[in-house]
């Protein structure tokens, strides 16, 4: 729905198997009821199958423009009403499943006793970074870890990817969700095309042989190898070697294979590039060209070469991740990180186009093309097998939580875990009653009492300690907390506003379920974002009461993850010979608050410390390290101008100009006088530009 409003006129791969899939709903034994949700994900709602299918039906044709599709999705979104599913259902997501502000919605509906499956298409944000931008694999993992919380049944798209999916689930969070692999057609549209439409420059290079390449134009899928083997081809005057044809949109990180193709020279000669064509003049392309290639590093599937072989032409594609799993014995595979190895493939076949021929030959012989209605059948089988399934599912979701570790609420907080390695397993889905929506810190309660929900394999009656890490926002009024860990009520006091880990005993309770609850008083929101917040939560974790040998150890851990401001100035050996006073755990693990807005001799010493080391950092250009330190005092003095603009110069140095922009922006709100900083921000808006 969201892809048709946007204007888009015909199907791409994930919009493809979902208007399959409810084209041939026919073929599961149970009612399909096709839904959408808003962005906030809270409301689900189903929509008039007919007048979704009319949607469908015209963007697989292709054949209609933007405001023909647009008014068809605008009438299905009339019929939109909400559904409320019930146990013995189960919620399917086939699509884009990561564009979601949170996902709440499917702890209430695995509560509810409904089961879930995901279907996954790659992890090629997570394994191949390289070829993605740095916030769509930041976005992706982030998604995937909430999601993997709820989900009893995970769908891929091919056998790589299966077992992909297995390794990172097993391995990154120790689950055993089974996965099932349904690989996707190879079918083309049932569409007889005239190709009345066909664009004249695609004719006149129709009338000569040419080689296609039809992807997204990025560098994952590797386009600057071929450039670089036709530059090399065409000096060769013994061969006959044909223009090459890209056809796809621009994608991510193009600067290298952009100026290639300046300097090359061979655009409009030998190289030709379209980005936005119809499917009419794709099929166009495809029906007359020589042969296709596909030189991609990573693919979840590979589509293109299933297109190539259904059209009957032969392929040249990389041997990498699923490719050949859609090629089989029909492609000519390459190796797409060996240049001389794929250039005497392209050589040998333009020095004896016969072989191009053999090649043809096969295909023609051999490709078995899979059909939608195969794929479909397949899915739904997949489907009704694990929802007819009598084995037993838990409620509580799929993670379960070990005592002496810390687990993270925040965006942020992943994203740094997954660069550390190890296990991902986050807290973000222990919220269950009375949050608002986690942000890249963690998250503010919703109301005055909101509950936590930690699944355990300890015994019940087990007591624990409990850590927390909490903060309020910054405001005139104070915030009142008190806790309670399935024990004794523990009235804490008055929340700061730095963030602090407090320390609560609880006791684990039936089917070795910890349950929290956070009672708290409401404070106004600054930013506006909400009207009132009640506490906020970061990190939390718990350690066996009776084991003090592990709580020492633990509170180790607690202090390496309060405010670097604190970790950084104090001697981890302390730690480990088990001498820290109490006195100064208390400071540290915030249990010390002090309700008057004083600061204490100690917090001067270590704001001090901070400050030193900030400066000496910034003087030997460790700026990342100048950055940490200046971060952890404006923890403390958010609207300190001299603070601010070190912080700004710090931010400066490191390339991060939008990050600098506002932090000068903020001390010219508070001191609009201060020539630095205009001067400073003068500079940084010129380096953006740049």
């Amino acid at each position: 729905m969201y892809y048709a409003e946007a204007g888009n006129i015909s199907v791409s791969g994930i919009q493809r198997v979902i208007a399959n899939l409810v084209t041939y709903r026919k073929f599961s034994p149970h009612e399909i009821v096709p839904v959408m949700l808003e962005r906030h994900a809270r409301d689900i709602c189903k929509i008039d199958v007919d007048l979704f299918q009319n949607l469908v039906e015209a963007l697989q044709s292709g054949q209609h423009d933007k405001k023909h599709i647009q008014s068809l999705e605008a009438v299905a979104r009339k019929s939109i009403s909400p559904v409320t599913p019930s146990a013995g259902d189960i919620f399917v997501m086939a699509g884009a499943f990561w564009v979601y502000d949170d996902y709440d919605f499917l702890k209430r509906l695995r509560e509810n006793g409904l089961k879930i499956a995901l279907f996954v298409h790659d992890l090629i944000q997570i394994r191949n970074p390289e070829y993605v931008a740095t916030v769509a694999t930041n976005r992706f993992e982030e998604t995937f870890l909430d999601v993997l919380a709820e989900v009893t049944l995970l769908l891929t798209n091919s056998d790589y990817v299966r077992d992909d999916v297995k390794d990172y689930i097993h391995t990154k969070l120790q689950l055993d969700i089974p996965v099932e692999s349904i690989k996707l057609p190879t079918e083309l549209p049932h569409i007889e095309y005239t190709y009345e439409n066909v664009r004249p420059e695609l004719i006149d290079i129709a009338k000569k042989n040419y080689v296609l390449y039809v992807s997204t134009i990025e560098i994952r899928k590797n386009h600057i190898l071929l450039l670089k083997i036709w530059e090399k081809l065409l000096r060769d005057k013994n061969i006959e070697v044909p223009p090459l044809v890209f056809v796809g949109k621009w994608g991510w990180e193009i600067a290298e294979l952009e100026a290639f193709i300046e300097t090359c020279g061979g655009l409009g000669k030998w190289l030709f590039i379209f980005n936005n064509i119809s499917d009419e003049e794709l099929s166009y392309l495809y029906k007359n060209c020589l042969l296709t290639a596909y030189t991609s590093f990573a693919e979840g599937w590979g589509l293109p070469v299933g297109e190539s072989l259904a059209y009957g032409k032969p392929c040249i594609a990389s041997d990498t991740t699923s490719i050949p799993e859609v090629g089989g014995n029909c492609v000519e595979y390459i190796d797409p990180n060996d240049f001389e190895k794929t250039y005497e493939v392209f050589r040998s076949l333009f020095s004896d186009y016969g072989r191009i021929q053999i090649l043809e030959e096969n295909v023609r012989k051999n490709f078995k093309i899979r059909t939608w209605k195969n794929y479909c059948t397949e899915f739904y089988s997949n489907i009704s097998r694990h929802l007819e399934s009598k084995a037993y599912i838990s409620r509580d979701g799929n993670y379960v939580y070990s005592p002496d570790e810390i687990y993270f609420y925040g965006y942020d907080d992943i994203s740094e875990q997954s660069r550390k390695g190890g296990e991902l397993i986050t807290a973000r889905m222990t919220r269950v009653h009375g949050w608002h929506r986690l942000e890249n810190w963690g998250g503010w309660a919703a109301g005055p009492k909101a509950t936590l929900h930690l699944p355990t394999k300890l015994p019940q009656g087990q007591k624990i300690s409990i850590f927390i890490r909490i903060q309020s926002a910054p405001s005139r009024e104070k915030m009142w907390l008190s806790c309670n860990g399935g024990g004794e009520d523990f009235s804490y006091g008055y929340v700061s506003t730095t963030p602090a880990f407090i320390n609560f005993d609880g006791v684990v309770g039936k089917n070795g379920t910890i349950l929290i609850s956070l009672d708290s008083t409401p404070v106004p929101l600054i930013d506006g974002s909400y009207s009132f917040v009640h506490v906020g939560i970061s990190a939390i974790g718990f350690v066996a009461a009776d084991d003090s040998n592990a709580y020492v150890k633990f509170l180790g851990k607690v202090l390496n993850e309060t405010p670097k401001k604190i970790s950084a100035t104090i001697s981890q050996d302390s730690f480990d010979s088990q001498q820290v006073s109490p006195f100064l755990f208390r400071i540290l693990l915030g249990k010390a608050e002090n309700p008057e807005p004083l600061i204490g001799t100690f917090e001067k010493l270590v704001d001090k410390v901070s400050l030193f080391a900030a400066r000496r950092s910034a003087r030997n250009r460790k700026w990342a390290k100048a950055e940490k330190y200046y971060a952890s005092m404006l923890r403390r003095y958010l609207n300190r101008p001299r603070i601010l603009i070190q912080y700004g110069h710090v931010l400066k140095e490191q390339g991060l100009y939008d990050a600098a922009s506002m932090v000068y922006r903020q001390v010219m709100k508070l001191d609009p006088e201060n020539k630095d900083a205009r001067h400073h921000f003068s500079t940084v808006q010129h380096l953006r530009k740049k």
